[in-house]
């Protein structure tokens, strides 16, 4: 019998098993879910118009495994294979694009080089002409999935809050379907506020159209399955810029611009993306803490003995070789400990983490996993030195950690999104602790270890260096942003048609 034919009872064995695979990822045995999944593709048991579904759970699940280099074939296929359902294969395609951030060995040239790929898949879409125009206050669009309780939102808000309101008109674009008490207390900073997360991606682009916005400000860029891409793609507003949410070029021609800055976007950077690079003059970053850092507010820590390094970052941001490093650093500082806590509550994780931990040479009598939890603030305390992951690095993490007074050795890449640390520490004043090469990122942290005088004095000064620095400067930020909007707006009226 042909793969995906009906057997005696008229039963689909590959809907039948899929099922059951799908029964046994909502009980949480996920282990059990991948071996069957491995044995449905073993037997070629899947039609041809559905292996994409069989890909994308593969690699949905090695992806809460955190094997993002396991994962990633998986994924690729997921997007590569046809099927009907286009605006789900271009999801498919952002959702790769994302996680290929995870991995080491990606040059930044092969990254463009995929990205670009997104505008050949999504085809050539109807463009709204717009007529120039000019009038008493720029409107400003920010399209988001994510106005609800988000890190995104810790870098946002200022925005939506902090406006000059005579010079600028806000509406917020909701695209997320996630309305809770956060998204109305947001809903309540702009002029407007529009739910779009019923409509189709061009009847979106006709809302926003409709509403004359003059630039749209996509947050999200190729996170979130790439739904607001899908929307700006259409050039619903004159001027259309990326960036907070997303670290690379969108690949899209609609987009004209990317958020950015001096240290994460040094010059060599243009030529790695699509968009023009909309620099700010410090930080293209502002994190604003949410209520559940208040009880944190005035901590005093004395650095433990042992020292503690930790990680807070989603384990699929660990790669092998972070973790080889990270073994570096244990052996060079005798009895030192290393906690790594998941974003993630799923404790199946933890033993895979614990056995890729175990072949990079990690003593396990010094590692201590935790799995994710709301009240993840607590955890900060147990720890002395955060170490960023590389090269996909921490942004909220890496602030959260800075907020609570701890230091951050990070490694600075070749492409924007692995040069977050960069950024936020010599925003912060501590640009000692970038590290060029993985000898210097081990020479930073064990130098650190090994001075308790000095780690306790940064205990106590980082946190004032975090609130003095451009990071959380909301109205300083805001000015720069509304700047940078007056000015790309006076570049698009010049140009010729």
């Amino acid at each position: 019998m042909r793969s995906g034919q009906s057997g005696r009872h008229g039963k689909d064995p590959f809907a039948c098993e899929f099922e059951r695979v799908k029964r046994t990822v909502k009980a949480g045995r996920l282990e059990e879910a991948f071996q069957l999944l491995q044995e449905m593709e073993q037997k070629s048991l899947f039609p041809m118009d559905r292996c994409y579904e069989l890909y994308e759970l593969m690699g949905q699940l090695l992806y809460w495994f955190a094997d993002l280099r396991e994962a990633l074939p998986y994924l690729r296929k997921a997007w590569e294979y046809p099927r009907a359902d286009h605006s789900a294969r271009l999801a498919a395609l952002s959702n790769y694009l994302m996680y290929l951030h995870y991995v080491e060995g990606v040059t930044a040239e092969e990254m463009r080089a995929v990205h670009a790929a997104y505008a050949d898949v999504l085809g050539a879409l109807p463009q709204f002409s717009h007529r120039k125009r000019k009038r008493e206050k720029l409107r400003i669009g920010y399209l988001s999935p994510n106005l609800t309780d988000h890190i995104v939102l810790n870098f946002a808000i200022q925005l939506f809050s902090a406006y000059d309101r005579t010079r600028f008109e806000v509406c917020l674009y909701d695209v997320g379907g996630q309305h809770s008490e956060v998204t109305d207390w947001v809903a309540g900073m702009a002029d407007r506020y529009v739910d779009l997360s019923k409509y189709t991606p061009q009847k979106a682009a006709e809302r926003i159209y409709a509403d004359e916005t003059d630039i749209l400000f996509d947050l999200a860029g190729h996170s979130a399955g790439g739904k607001t891409l899908q929307i700006a793609a259409y050039k619903p507003a004159p001027v259309q810029i990326s960036g907070i949410g997303y670290f690379n070029t969108t690949g899209l021609p609609a987009m004209d611009y990317v958020l950015g800055d001096p240290f994460v976007d040094p010059p060599e950077m243009d030529r790695l993306f699509v968009e023009r690079i909309l620099r700010l003059p410090q930080t293209h970053l502002c994190f604003t803490p949410s209520e559940r850092f208040q009880p944190y507010e005035n901590l005093k820590r004395t650095p433990h003995d042992p020292i503690v390094f930790g990680s807070f970052n989603n384990f699929a941001k660990i790669t092998d070789e972070m973790l080889v490093l990270w073994g570096e650093i244990l052996r060079a500082v005798p009895a030192a400990r290393l906690l790594l806590k998941n974003v993630h509550p799923r404790k199946d994780a933890l033993e895979r983490m614990r056995q890729r931990a175990k072949r990079a040479g990690i003593d396990f009598a010094r590692l201590e996993l935790r799995p994710g939890s709301k009240n993840y603030l607590t955890d900060y305390l147990d720890v002395d030195i955060i170490l960023d992951t590389f090269p996909y690095q921490g942004g909220g993490t890496t602030c959260e950690a800075l907020f609570m007074g701890l230091p951050v050795v990070t490694l600075t890449g070749r492409r924007h999104g692995a040069r977050f640390g960069v950024s936020l520490l010599c925003n912060v004043g501590l640009g000692e602790l970038v590290a060029e090469s993985t000898e210097a990122y081990v020479e930073r942290a064990v130098g650190l270890a090994s001075d308790p005088e000095l780690l306790a004095a940064l205990h106590a000064a980082i946190p004032r260096m975090m609130r003095a620095s451009p990071l959380m400067d909301g109205q300083g930020y805001v000015r720069a942003m509304e700047a940078a909007y007056e000015m790309i707006w006076e570049r698009y009226l010049n140009e010729e048609a």
